[in-house]
């Protein structure tokens, strides 16, 4: 009684237009949830090839590398990176053996099976057939738990050193189709672990966007492969749909907007492209572009300073801005000069506050999150923010960020491919 009293006063004491704006979303969740336990968010693949058209599932739009020049790009990444052949062997192994240090936990192996839902460090597992979305109680405050890990971990930011390793022993002595195996494996499996909308990791919306870019940034480096057959593709693209799906009907869109909407818009961006011959994957690009330039007006000051105050977010939020830039440039889609110039200042502000031993301060929130993580994935600096400038010394033609940046780091290198590794060695005082 006293329980319900306490919220009684409280439901009085507010706003009546609040309480009835909370009593409708209770409503809208509580129905919806029931729904979706009921009818679970499908899609066959009839349904599928009919929204796309029955389109070429080899068909795949210009990204930040190209496939076809594996050959190419192992040979100058052998050139110019050779620490990083051995090193994304060691690092893949360890994924394939399913081992992660996950926000600072240390190695940890998960065994022959990955659980998707549990927080390792507690043992508390969230329920898959639950609807988490809108309701917070993915959060538990009567225990331990971290609902960070599962999602963490289901970001999938470990496919590409995956892909890379993939990749780079290919051709050796080494079977480097076991990475490709690995990568469908755990693909699959999360797929059947996770029913759309159900379960812990549909609960936020930005995670959901970063594990789709991840997802796609894993299946340019494995889509040659044996191990991708069709079945896997068809499996694999109606996944991402629906994960573009649920993106746009579920956006992080408020009063108070931050990293947690710009990675929502960052991943109808990558889906928008992925599937831009369809009806919907259109309507994602448009909506995606069109909140870009929305977000740099209203979330960087004009001095290219994120008004988050905070300096691990302002490397988040300036590498959603440069990868979604450059994957739209890519596929011939130009920003108005004012957006260009406000992302400069962006990287302006990692030159300033770049320490003379390249390290940044720690100021404000400190969170660490990535949009993707192209290099070192199992012992990346987290003060390190260079590689943005390394980026931004090709991108603007400027001796100072190149000077701060030291060299044309791998990160850039996976953004900007060998023309910006040229660009970049060309740029003189």
């Amino acid at each position: 009684m006293k329980d319900w009293s306490s919220k009684l006063n409280i439901a009085r004491s507010m706003p009546p237009k609040l309480l009835a704006e909370m009593l409708a979303r209770h409503a809208k969740h509580k129905v919806r949830r029931y729904y979706i336990r009921l009818f679970p968010v499908k899609l066959s693949d009839k349904q599928f090839f009919r929204l796309t058209d029955h389109k070429n599932l080899d068909e795949l739009p210009p990204f930040l590398f190209d496939p076809t020049n594996r050959e190419k790009i192992v040979d100058t990444i052998t050139k110019e990176y050779p620490l990083s052949i051995a090193q994304q062997e060691i690092e893949a192994d360890e994924i394939c053996t399913h081992i992660f240090d996950l926000l600072g936990s240390g190695e940890v192996n998960f065994g022959k099976e990955i659980c998707w839902h549990s927080d390792f460090k507690t043992g508390f597992r969230w329920n898959t057939r639950t609807y988490y979305l809108g309701t917070g109680k993915h959060v538990t405050l009567d225990d331990d738990s971290d609902v960070k890990v599962p999602w963490e971990l289901s970001r999938c930011q470990h496919f590409v050193t995956l892909g890379k390793a993939y990749w780079y022993i290919k051709e050796s002595k080494v079977d480097g189709e076991k990475y490709a195996r690995e990568f469908v494996n755990q693909i699959s499996d999360w797929i059947d672990a996770n029913p759309v909308t159900l379960g812990v990791n549909w609960s936020c919306t930005m995670d959901v966007a970063i594990r789709a870019v991840n997802w796609i940034w894993g299946y340019y480096f494995f889509c040659g492969s044996q191990s991708v057959t069709k079945e896997f593709k068809l499996k694999f693209f109606k996944s991402l749909f629906l994960h573009g799906r649920h993106i746009v009907n579920n956006l992080e869109f408020g009063r108070i907007r931050g990293n947690h909407y710009l990675s929502d818009i960052a991943g109808l961006v990558y889906l928008g492209i992925f599937f831009h011959e369809t009806k919907e994957g259109k309507k994602w690009l448009e909506k995606g572009l069109n909140a870009l330039k929305e977000e740099m007006e209203l979330q960087v000051y004009e001095d290219g300073v994120g008004f988050e105050g905070s300096i691990s977010y302002h490397r988040l939020v300036t590498e959603l801005f440069l990868s979604t830039t450059l994957l739209s440039r890519n596929n011939g889609i130009d920003f108005p000069q004012w957006y260009m110039t406000r992302l400069e200042r962006m990287l302006e502000f990692v030159l300033y506050y770049t320490k003379p031993n390249g390290t940044a301060p720690q100021i404000g929130d400190n969170d660490d999150g990535r949009l993707h993580i192209l290099s070192n994935y199992g012992n990346w600096n987290r003060l390190d923010h260079r590689y943005l400038v390394s980026v931004g010394a090709v991108l603007f033609k400027r001796q100072d960020f190149k000077d701060a940046a030291g060299e044309f780091l791998e990160e850039a290198f996976w953004l900007l491919g060998a023309e910006g590794l040229n660009i970049y060695n060309a740029i003189s005082k």
